[in-house]
């Protein structure tokens, strides 16, 4: 009897950008924090990391351009 096996393609982490700090706030569904009515604290902590990763890869460009 021949075995069929399904194929999952897994997605492995990228360890070269910053995934950002986890507070214990993040688990808490009943944590109601400050309000911020322009916007998201977790969109802007997400914003933010994304930004340091962008920054981060100008300044590996620069350094590796001065070489």
């Amino acid at each position: 009897m021949q075995d069929t096996y399904r194929r999952i393609q897994t997605k492995l982490a990228d360890h070269t950008t910053f995934g950002g700090v986890i507070y214990p706030s993040d688990f808490n569904t009943d944590h109601k924090g400050k309000r911020n009515m322009k916007s998201s604290l977790t969109a802007n902590r997400i914003a933010l990391d994304m930004r340091f990763d962008e920054a981060c890869r100008k300044n590996a460009l620069k350094l590796k351009n001065e070489d």
